[in-house]
């Protein structure tokens, strides 16, 4: 059975599913090589300028497989680093909405953090809960967390493993909008429509300098901004672009 189901729309943008709401779309090592696969595929394709991850039933995703992790290697080997694994969506060059459909915990909250974007239903809800089992966040729950919320909400988020939910995250700064939860996907792809009218290679850079420049001094982010907006003058249409504007003036 397919743990992850991936559908085209408009023949540029893609639905990647978590299909395993059994087992509360658990990121199971099956799942992930599933997702991974299906990532790989859409980033090579140059028809798709928009990709959106959610989850079926009433989960994004649980998180980590507790029975798998109770059985992997500690001999600290990178190739048994399974968790390595599951950061492929953070590599992805083209734009990512996260549309969160309920719980987003531990390994799922990580996930999403992973995207560019978050739309929440008013049904989920976010959270580090792995102090509650004697762990901390291993997928980037403390690291991103903190950039894009604040240390201090970070810091209660990991201490405490209790969830917020979707208006609380709103507050914080974690998703970008909250919506009825009929009104999810909707939301999702008049959002990813509204994206993929502009050219993938633009799409690529601004997602570019944003997320690498966050991890830049800001002398650094200003001369690879300045760097890729002379590239895409060399490279894009943007003459033609600036015409029909002051045309349809």
């Amino acid at each position: 059975m397919s743990l992850v189901q991936t559908q085209i729309i408009h023949s540029n943008i893609a639905i990647v599913t978590l299909a395993n709401p059994d087992r509360l779309n658990v990121l199971s090592k099956q799942l992930i090589a599933e997702l991974n696969t299906s990532l790989d595929t859409l980033e090579n394709d140059e028809g798709i300028k928009c990709i959106i991850i959610t989850g079926t039933g009433k989960v994004f995703s649980g998180g980590a497989d507790l029975k798998e992790l109770q059985t992997v290697s500690l001999d600290g080997k990178v190739e048994n680093d399974f968790i390595e694994h599951w950061q492929r969506l953070s590599l992805i060059t083209k734009p990512v909405i996260a549309a969160v459909n309920g719980y987003a915990l531990g390994g799922g909250l990580e996930l999403a953090l992973m995207a560019d974007l978050i739309i929440a239903s008013k049904e989920a809800q976010f959270g580090q809960p792995e102090i509650k089992l004697s762990l901390l966040p291993g997928g980037g729950g403390t690291q991103r967390l903190a950039r894009l919320i604040g240390k201090a909400k970070a810091m209660v988020l990991c201490l405490t493993g209790e969830p917020i939910t979707a208006e609380e995250a709103l507050k914080w700064g974690l998703v970008n909008t909250v919506t009825e939860h009929a009104d999810l996907m909707p939301t999702a792809l008049k959002m990813a429509e509204k994206i993929a009218t502009h050219p993938l290679s633009i799409l690529k850079m601004i997602k570019k300098a944003i997320a690498s420049g966050t991890e830049m001094s800001l002398s650094e982010g200003l001369k690879m901004e300045r760097e890729l907006f002379w590239k895409a003058c060399k490279e894009g249409s943007y003459k033609e672009a600036i015409s029909a504007f002051l045309n349809r003036r």
